[in-house]
């Protein structure tokens, strides 16, 4: 059963990355900054509140508890931009189905995961996620830093590449 949830969970974190990589919102509108702006002070940090209050259905559709039936519906109405309610919606979908590996193995040295997506990370011409001052490509410099398994490497990779895509910050340096 466990395994069951864990693989409609990966499909549904791959349909969601797929779907926030093919959405276009406004250049240089980073998500992160827009949730604390708008929405943090009455619904906390953006992946805390979508992993306790929502939840992605089987085709990656983000439902809530209170608004299942049409979310983004709400979303529209409730103070969010038009053209940011897909992406905002992609976003928490990705959160709901992403483990909080990074606050719960880094967050205590590096801070919130769009911080630090923000200041450390880029994205290397052929599509490789790397540290800004070291240059070196965070798949191979994870394999010795924070003690993360060999599938958490991977999956961790993944999940910042998503966050600094995010933030505005996946185009290629």
């Amino acid at each position: 059963m466990l395994n069951a949830m864990r693989r409609a969970g990966l499909s549904v974190a791959a349909l969601c990355a797929g779907l926030l990589t093919s959405l276009a919102w406004p250049a240089g509108t980073d998500l992160h900054a827009y949730w604390d702006s708008r929405c943090r002070s009455c619904h906390g940090e953006s992946g805390p509140f979508a992993r306790s209050t929502l939840r992605a259905d089987g085709r990656g559709r983000l439902l809530g508890r209170h608004h299942a039936t049409d979310l983004e519906r709400f979303m529209r109405q409730h103070y969010l931009a038009e053209d940011l309610v897909q992406p905002v919606s992609a976003m928490l979908a990705a959160q709901v189905v992403t483990p909080p590996l990074f606050r719960q193995r880094c967050a205590d040295c590096h801070g919130a995961a769009a911080e630090f997506a923000r200041r450390s990370l880029a994205v290397r011409a052929d599509g490789v996620l790397i540290g800004k001052q070291s240059g070196l490509a965070v798949q191979l410099y994870l394999r010795s830093h924070g003690g993360l398994e060999p599938a958490q490497v991977s999956e961790m990779v993944k999940t910042l590449t998503r966050v600094l895509d995010e933030v505005g910050g996946a185009a290629p340096r």
